[in-house]
């Protein structure tokens, strides 16, 4: 382990699925479509009058390797238009030069939402003027950019294309994925990370 203090480095990914949950360790098979939440305001959550917890946001990401991360949130109306293959960027600290182990992980901006960026996360870390800024000037929203003009008839393609399950529980050889309340990625498993400047 260095002895360092933290290193940063962006997390540039795409999502993967998209989905909600009641609870964080909930399984696959209790896990709600995006579309089901239509007209959902934090307001006036359902569950939470009931249990006292909020539904949560389950979000997976990979990057252009196929490394994978899941994080959960608070849902939010913000994220009701939120779809797979969307582009997300965040920024992840390890006290390891490798990112064996994170430390922390800001929220995430997922950039070609409809309407404007989307930052998921249950708090506002980010400058997110600056962080943006910082983004145009580093090349990395540049070329994002063309990958959503390149790719812009991705939506229209998945829903008539089959696509193959991202996570697969009887394949051993995917790499383990992040999860925000782990706070734990596997050696070899750091994702698409581009240390910062």
């Amino acid at each position: 382990q260095d002895k360092r203090g933290l290193y940063g480095a962006y997390y540039v990914s795409r999502v993967e699925d998209v989905c909600v949950v009641d609870d964080v360790l909930a399984v696959e098979g209790e896990e709600y479509d995006l579309e089901e939440f239509e007209g959902y305001s934090m307001e006036k959550d359902e569950l939470e009058s009931v249990v006292g917890s909020p539904w949560k946001l389950r979000l997976r990401l990979a990057d252009e390797e196929g490394r994978g991360m899941q994080i959960h949130c608070r849902m939010s109306e913000d994220y009701l238009d939120i779809r797979k293959g969307m582009n997300v960027v965040g920024i992840l600290l390890s006290t390891s030069r490798e990112f064996v182990k994170l430390a922390a992980m800001t929220d995430f901006c997922v950039l070609d939402a409809v309407g404007g960026p989307v930052w998921v996360g249950d708090y506002p870390y980010l400058d997110k003027d600056k962080f943006l800024r910082t983004l145009g000037e580093n090349g990395i929203a540049d070329s994002l950019v063309d990958i959503i003009y390149d790719d812009n008839d991705y939506y229209e393609e998945e829903e008539e294309e089959e696509e193959e399950e991202f996570y697969d529980d009887d394949d051993d050889s995917r790499d383990d994925d992040y999860d925000s309340d782990d706070n734990n990625l596997e050696e070899g498993d750091t994702g698409m990370l581009q240390k910062l400047k």
